[in-house]
């Protein structure tokens, strides 16, 4: 290894290949093994210290993840019994939303005295308690069991049974979550809709983020930008070091100092895991300069990584680390570089005529000498990040540089604007100071939120990415990279090989990707089960970003699921049209939020089963497809559609059903649908009853992607038969929190679980996502 990279960047490496190995659910004991034969190359290296050491970092990161695994499985959480009852002592981690589902951290009344964050249910209506404030209250306890739950505290649902009291005591971290609730209580009011922006900004809390927002930031290549990396404590820890060297401070005693006080910011809000490993970055550089010791950034870096993996090995599975260490490591290995490229560039451009015979000289010179340093900083910061964006988000954002260097200023703006309006609400409240500068915050944030929601609905600002891939092309750019640095040191000039380099790892990374989606080849089919309520509503995002609805929820004289559900989130997504409205039958919980639907948005079809029934609900679609001159189009027997490679095949009714004039039960001629993108399938059923899906089974797939469990999960649907053939690899089912029909039915959960079927439910998990792709490939998200 070169002399002038610190031994611990080696060592920090080989620990995180350990852990992301065992971390891939491969047995650790073949990994383990290879050390024996690779421990007899030691005394024939170069370097066999340093070749040992490599080899016990490496192992050591292996058992660390395998341990980290099993604790991990053991977690008391995932063994509590399925509907426990009792009185739990706790504190909620952050202040209730709008769902009712809360993080709370459970102190004390849990079976074998577990321990440990859950989440709870407050049922509308019910007093909610203030974020850290400790309660008392009783709950029951409903297991979940599926995808989601790969984190422990999503293994189940806390439902509140009794009114929560208050209750005094508490360990420090309790305190410290009192402190940050009282905090986000004074933010919502100072802040009200521009709250939840503040929270992610200084508080490392996400949760009350709107959820179209959040993906904006990810696909405007700025997620880096909110606390998920820590990019408040850096500024933070600017401003407390200017204060304290325009106090007169020494350069040394100034640093030690910011990194105390970006301590104690850190602890006072709560000590989130993002704020964390930035502070300890800051203080490992701090020590170094305080010692009187050579800073070398990399070697602060890598050291703050490995001791984080070394006290929570699962770290290298967080996004926020991920993006912490990886924006650091581009300033730090590729900001230099970079910036010595462009001083060679501005010493040829120097004096030479340009924009219209004009020279590059005094203050242009220096107006654009400095926006060109921005640009540098904020593509060697951004440009590590966006293969990370790309992994988790499944989007290469090709604007982040650019949005980057627009925002961040803003952002590092609005920080200390928050925290001194934070001080003066406290200080001196009756002024209404802290209010009066919280508006100028506001407006700041809304020119972010602006700037960041046009950034990520340009055209083109960021292609979907599939992982494979991302994958391949960045290994064959990788090595490209060090076949030409490595095998061709004298022959090609140091500046061509790594502008070739680089162009490779651009056209391997973007270009590949790009080409491997091409048309309709690798972009996911998205399928939308939004909460209703006691209704069906679904939303299929086609891979050319059509969309089309399947049912539209219920409708009351209080609440109408089209216009206040379906709308919000067709416009939150960037919808235009649908292309078509499907309704699969009459009966309101299915169509009661369709006539505000058609009045309220662009819908260029309808399909129904075109049967009269006499209802309030069914006259209103009728009315506002008439007025709005929408087409309606008659459910045909086996009636097949293809639209840009996904495939939709009407199952039921056959004709015979079509051409009845009198019904009984609805049900029974609801629209079954088979929805098909290459290997990927869904199944929507409607409220279809078993006799049903019997009658239809042999055109299903044997291995069917997601199941739409029918009748909202009642007992007269989903049976034995539909399951043994299909064998789904989800389920969704649309049902509402405390409904009267008792729905799901406990025997339908049963057959799920006997066939071993991850349950996604609206009652429990709100709104689902899930993306489609068509290698079979299917990715579940609940929004909770």
């Amino acid at each position: 290894m070169p002399s002038r990279t610190p031994p611990v960047v080696g060592l920090a490496v080989a620990h995180a290949v350990g852990i992301a190995l065992s971390f891939t659910g491969a047995s650790p004991l073949p990994a383990l093994f290879v050390l024996l034969p690779a421990s007899l190359l030691i005394p024939l290296s170069r370097r066999p210290i340093w070749t040992a050491a490599l080899l016990l970092s490496w192992g050591a990161g292996v058992l660390a993840g395998a341990a980290a695994e099993r604790a991990e499985a053991r977690d008391c959480r995932r063994h509590l019994p399925d509907g426990w009852s009792g009185v739990v002592e706790g504190r909620p981690v952050a202040r209730p939303g709008d769902a009712g589902i809360i993080p709370f951290r459970v102190e004390a009344g849990l079976p074998g005295d577990c321990r440990g964050t859950v989440r709870l249910l407050i049922p509308r209506g019910w007093d909610r308690p203030a974020g850290g404030e400790a309660i008392r209250i009783a709950i029951r306890w409903e297991r979940r069991d599926g995808p989601g739950a790969a984190r422990a505290e999503w293994v189940g649902l806390a439902r509140a049974t009794g009114a929560s009291e208050s209750r005094s005591g508490g360990d420090v971290t309790g305190r410290l979550l009192a402190f940050r609730g009282g905090l986000q209580e004074r933010i919502s009011r100072l802040w009200g809709a521009r709250a939840p922006m503040v929270e992610a900004l200084v508080l490392a809390r996400r949760e009350h983020l709107d959820r179209d927002l959040r993906q904006a930031f990810a696909v405007s290549g700025t997620a880096h930008l909110l606390a998920i990396s820590g990019f408040h404590v850096g500024v933070v820890g600017a401003l407390l070091l200017g204060l304290f060297r325009l106090g007169g401070a020494s350069p040394r005693r100034a640093a030690a100092w910011a990194a105390g006080g970006c301590w104690l910011y850190v602890l006072g809000i709560g000590a989130p895991d993002a704020a964390v490993r930035a502070a300890l970055l800051m203080t490992l550089l701090v020590g170094a300069r305080v010692r009187g010791m050579p800073v070398v950034p990399v070697g602060a870096l890598a050291s703050a990584f490995l001791l984080l993996l070394l006290v929570d090995p699962g770290n290298l599975r967080s996004v926020g680390f991920q993006l912490s260490f990886a924006a650091t490591g581009g300033l730090v290995l590729l900001r230099d570089p970079l910036s010595s490229r462009v001083d060679r560039i501005w010493r040829r451009l120097r004096g030479r005529p340009l924009l219209r015979g004009r020279k590059i000289q005094g203050p242009g010179e220096g107006l654009l000498r400095g926006g060109t340093d921005g640009l540098v900083a904020g593509l060697a910061a951004t440009a590590p990040t966006l293969p990370v964006l790309a992994w988790h988000f499944d989007r290469m954002s090709l604007v982040g540089i650019v949005a980057t260097l627009g925002l961040a200023p803003l952002v590092a703006a609005a920080i200390p604007g928050i925290g001194v309006a934070l001080l003066l609400d406290a200080a001196v409240a009756p002024l209404a100071l802290g209010a009066f500068l919280a508006g100028g915050v506001s407006l700041i944030l809304g020119v972010v939120e602006w700037g960041v929601r046009v950034s990520a609905g340009l055209p083109g600002a960021a292609p979907w990415v599939a992982r494979r891939s991302l994958l391949v092309g960045g290994t064959m750019g990788i090595l490209v990279l060090v076949l030409l640095r490595r095998a061709f040191p004298g022959r090609i000039r140091h500046d061509v090989r790594t502008g070739v380099a680089a162009a490779w790892m651009a056209v391997s990374v973007i270009v590949a990707p790009l080409v491997s989606i091409s048309g309709a080849g690798g972009r996911p089919l998205e399928l939308h089960m939004v909460d209703v309520g006691q209704g069906d509503a679904f939303l299929l995002r086609l891979p050319s970003d059509r969309w089309i609805a399947v049912d539209a929820g219920p409708r009351s004289e209080a609440w109408d699921a089209g216009v206040e559900r379906i709308v919000p989130r067709l416009r939150r997504v960037g919808a235009r049209r649908l292309e078509a409205l499907i309704l699969t039958h009459p009966h309101g919980d299915h169509v009661g939020g369709a006539a505000g639907l058609v009045r309220a948005f662009p819908v260029r079809g309808i399909l129904d089963p075109s049967l009269p029934l006499p209802s309030e609900s069914w006259r209103a679609v009728l009315e506002a497809g008439w007025e709005r001159g929408v087409w309606w189009w008659r459910a045909e027997p086996d009636l097949i559609l293809e639209v840009d490679g996904v495939r939709f095949t009407l199952l039921h009714p056959d004709a015979e059903g079509l051409a009845r004039t009198e019904v009984a039960d609805w049900n029974e001629l609801s629209l079954v649908i088979l929805v098909e993108y290459g290997a990927a399938s869904i199944l929507l059923t409607g409220d279809a009853y078993a006799d049903v899906e019997e009658r239809i089974v042999e055109r299903l797939p044997r291995e069917l992607s997601v199941l739409k469990v029918g009748h909202h999960g009642s007992r007269t649907s989903t049976g034995e038969v539909l399951l043994e053939w299909t064998r789904p690899g989800v389920a969704l089912i649309p049902v509402g929190r405390g409904n009267r029909f008792g729905h799901p039915h406990r025997s339908v959960l049963q057959r799920l679980d006997a066939a071993a079927v991850p349950v996604y439910r609206t009652d429990l998990d709100g709104s689902v996502r899930v993306r489609l792709f068509p290698d079979g490939e299917v990715r579940v998200e609940a929004e909770g």
